[in-house]
């Protein structure tokens, strides 16, 4: 099978799903792709730290307070429904149920939520970027010298990408490779900041110029913005603060 062909299968073996067969199919594609097997590692590690996470909620006390001021006032008084009668305090209570069950769905998922495109795109660059911390070279041209990864690119994408010295700030170049996203050639240029690997994706764009927007998942910060009809998005362990901070040297200095 081939690597296009084993990659839906990787969350079945993860869950258990594949019959012996395919199991068996898939260890032993995952024995001879490096590249695979990287993936399915980092699938692996991002399992182990989902199901490490509590995700329990409890409400503070205060809340239920603030939901119940928020009801219209109503009559005690008993009203008709149907041919029962229900004290007016049975509904309330339900609402305030009901509200608190929202307020915790909210709590929990709406971090999540945001424009799919980029959650879509955010999620293929994240994959791209653990799958090259698991192989042996994480670049296809690698070096310091930004006059050497920069012509690299030429002809194998339809832009020249930045590749800015940041060494003095405490960003060093270690090289570039190719990429694709969204079925488009991308460069990614990647940098270290200490021991900490960044990968900066860039990629053609059709949208205007948008400041940088932010996402974080399982200890990862990705950035993104646009400019010169150009998206760049800059994904890391890094720290937030140190993440940014190439971000706008980036942004400042193409």
């Amino acid at each position: 099978m081939t690597c296009r062909e084993i990659e839906p299968l990787l969350n079945a073996r993860l869950d258990e799903e594949l019959d012996a067969a395919g199991l068996a199919e898939v260890d032993r594609h995952l024995a001879d792709c490096r590249v695979c097997a990287g993936q399915y590692a980092a699938l692996e590690k991002l399992h182990h730290e989902i199901a490490a996470v509590d995700l329990r909620y409890v409400a503070p006390a205060t809340l239920e307070q603030k939901i119940e001021e928020g009801l219209p006032r109503q009559d005690p008084a008993k009203e008709r429904i149907g041919n029962s009668r229900f004290p007016i305090g049975w509904w309330r209570a339900a609402a305030v149920a009901a509200a608190l069950v929202a307020g915790i769905l909210a709590f929990h998922y709406a971090p999540r939520m945001g424009d799919s495109e980029m959650s879509e795109v955010g999620q293929e660059i994240l994959d791209s970027h653990l799958r090259s911390l698991q192989v042996e070279h994480p670049v296809d041209v690698a070096s310091s010298d930004q006059h050497t990864v920069k012509p690299w690119f030429q002809g194998k994408t339809s832009f020249s990408p930045p590749t800015p010295d940041l060494s003095k700030e405490g960003f060093d170049l270690v090289g570039g490779r190719l990429e694709v996203l969204r079925q488009q050639p991308a460069a990614a240029i990647v940098y270290k900041r200490r021991q900490h690997v960044i990968s900066l994706y860039i990629a053609p764009s059709n949208d205007a110029t948008i400041g940088i927007e932010s996402q974080d998942v399982h200890g990862y910060h990705l950035l993104h913005w646009s400019q010169a009809g150009i998206n760049y998005w800059a994904v890391s362990d890094v720290s937030p603060e140190d993440l940014r901070i190439f971000a706008n040297l980036i942004r400042g200095g193409r």
